[in-house]
């Protein structure tokens, strides 16, 4: 399909956040402060905003919450996992629905060792790979017809410190077991996979996990590419 004139959300976390762009009450990172530090202060300084100026779309809603997951966490902050109908229900606006969500989900899972398969003790909710099919399934419901890229964790380094090491274990998981899981869910569900964890180019990120300005392009550029690779658009 052409993107040209789409409409384009984002479900995301706190890379995806932006002040000024995100919901009302959604936890933010991108406020003044690691604005400034990271060199990102407008839509076109994000991964999310060159991606959908690239391909001539509009965004519609980013609905980004730092700190989120898409699995249940009972410690976690209350209507924050990406699975909730509270949150993939507010996708569209003014009776517009997006043609295109983009999903970068899945760090903070990692981060927070989320069980990958429902099992004893651990139901559908509270596993990545049944909590990623349920919201997925909520983004259907909320968008008829829409188009799913689930974009998979960008490997980061941080150019202010050399010594840095990407934390490839975090939670007592490899990232690889997400990764592995959203390529999986991605092409069982029929969503375009967008896999940029495989990307030659690291993130440049001012902590080794939030990107800088410099970071925000390698993502976008990873995306493009992909996107062209799959669909065949310029």
């Amino acid at each position: 399909m052409s993107y040209k004139g789409k409409y384009f959300s984002v479900v995301g976390d706190s890379i995806s956040t932006l002040e000024g762009c995100i919901p009302e009450g959604y936890a933010l990172y991108y406020d003044e402060n690691n604005r400034r530090t990271a060199n990102v202060h407008t839509p076109e300084d994000t991964w999310w905003g060159q991606v959908i100026g690239h391909f001539g779309g509009r965004l519609l809603v980013n609905n980004s919450w730092s700190g989120s997951t898409v699995s249940y966490h009972a410690e976690f902050t209350p209507g924050s996992f990406a699975q909730l109908d509270s949150r993939m229900s507010l996708l569209g606006r003014d009776g517009i629905t997006p043609d295109v969500v983009m999903v970068y989900m899945g760090v903070n899972d990692w981060a927070s060792g989320t069980r990958i398969l429902p099992e004893e003790g651990v139901t559908a909710e509270e596993s990545f790979d049944g909590s990623y099919r349920i919201m997925l399934e909520k983004i259907r419901k909320y968008c008829p017809g829409v188009e799913i890229w689930c974009i998979t964790p960008a490997i980061s380094c941080q150019s202010t410190n050399p010594d840095f090491e990407f934390p490839y274990f975090l939670g007592g998981r490899h990232i690889s077991e997400y990764v592995d899981t959203i390529r999986r869910v991605a092409r069982e569900e029929g969503c375009l996979l967008v896999d940029i964890n495989d990307n030659d180019e690291l993130v440049d990120a001012i902590d080794g996990i939030h990107p800088n300005s410099e970071g925000m392009k390698t993502m976008s550029r990873a995306i493009i590419k992909r996107v062209n690779e799959i669909t065949g658009e310029g």
